[in-house]
């Protein structure tokens, strides 16, 4: 498994966390989502989904390396690949213009997924 994938699968894992100790409230929810929803019931339902979405990109990239058995076929698992590049272009884009300093700093992470997971989308050989 490339190093690139590797850390793919960390920074999925790392995130998937992140949204899971949010949902628990160990870490403050006033520093996500651009710090502007307040309600606690409104963010617990937001990084639910964030939480699922990361949790299903983890399961695809672990199909794409082989770690788990693919119940996709390759052409499919490139195209959600694509797809979550395209996504996390418009998250780095949301972050760079967020009002908290945590999500700024997520723009690189974001950043890094959206040119790896496109790159993945595009490899020739197959998966």
């Amino acid at each position: 498994m490339k190093t690139s994938d590797k850390t793919s699968l960390a920074i999925v894992f790392c995130y998937g966390i992140f949204h899971l100790f949010i949902i628990l409230q160990i870490i403050p929810f006033n520093i996500v989502w651009g710090g502007k929803i307040r309600s606690i019931e409104t963010i617990l339902i937001f990084e639910g989904i964030a939480f699922l979405i990361m949790s299903f990109l983890g399961v695809v990239l672990a199909m794409k390396n082989r770690i788990v058995k693919p119940f996709f076929k390759d052409k499919t698992i490139k195209r959600i690949l694509l797809i979550f590049a395209v996504f996390f272009i418009l998250n780095t884009i949301g972050n760079l213009l967020a009002e908290t300093n945590i999500e700024k700093i997520q723009a690189v992470l974001t950043l890094y997924l959206a040119i790896v997971l496109f790159k993945a989308s595009k490899q020739k050989q197959s998966l």
